[in-house]
């Protein structure tokens, strides 16, 4: 009977842990993280046949949302997020250490829907502006290797994307996963094709 007793009140415990938010209720949820960035359909040719395609690049994330639970079973989001995105280039022969970093300031806006308690499923949008941009790689030249850095202005400030997601509620703790389709052309030059961001995103947020 005692063991009984002591199950069904970890039981109760743990249920209330994974608890949804109250209905009516705004929560401030400041977070960090780490991104998984590139960007697609930057790929390009090195002396017209080796085809070099954009590699991840790792970067952080940080911001805060506002979560609004307007039901038992969904909440609206709104966040403020500071996002580290970019890719670069395997060496080659001639060329290495390629980055392009880029600095966003996202504002992600998310219909986030409960499926079990604690557990949610994600989507909605997301603008966001590249405030500070930069490319940087070593070439080979004139027998010795030399640094080359550049503004990123061949880079569009601005995006939008849809980022779709998972999240997982334990007491005030959320980790959330996001995946972002950027829907913008990044690409200012009139050749080389059509740029997208592509970031996985993982964080974890303290709900307040």
């Amino acid at each position: 009977m005692r063991k009984a007793i002591f199950t069904l009140t970890l039981l109760l415990a743990s249920l209330q842990g994974f608890a949804q938010k109250e209905v009516g209720k705004l929560t401030f949820i400041p977070k960090v993280g780490v991104n998984l960035a590139t960007i697609a359909g930057s790929d390009i040719y090195y002396h017209g046949n080796t085809e070099l395609k954009p590699t991840m690049c790792v970067g952080v994330a940080a911001g805060i949302d506002g979560d609004y639970q307007f039901s038992e079973s969904m909440s609206l989001s709104v966040g403020l997020l500071y996002s580290l995105q970019g890719h670069g280039y395997d060496d080659i022969e001639r060329q290495k250490n390629y980055s392009a970093t880029l600095h966003y300031v996202n504002v992600p806006i998310m219909l986030n829907y409960y499926i079990f308690k604690g557990l949610a499923v994600k989507a909605g949008l997301q603008p966001g502006y590249a405030f500070y941009k930069k490319l940087g790689y070593d070439q080979y030249f004139d027998n010795s290797w030399k640094s080359y850095t550049s503004s990123g202005t061949t880079y569009n400030s601005f995006d939008f994307g849809i980022p779709v997601g998972i999240s997982y509620d334990f007491d005030k703790w959320r980790l959330d996963a996001r995946y972002n389709f950027g829907l913008l052309n990044l690409n200012k030059l009139d050749e080389g094709g059509k740029y997208s961001n592509r970031v996985i995103q993982v964080t974890v947020g303290y709900c307040l």
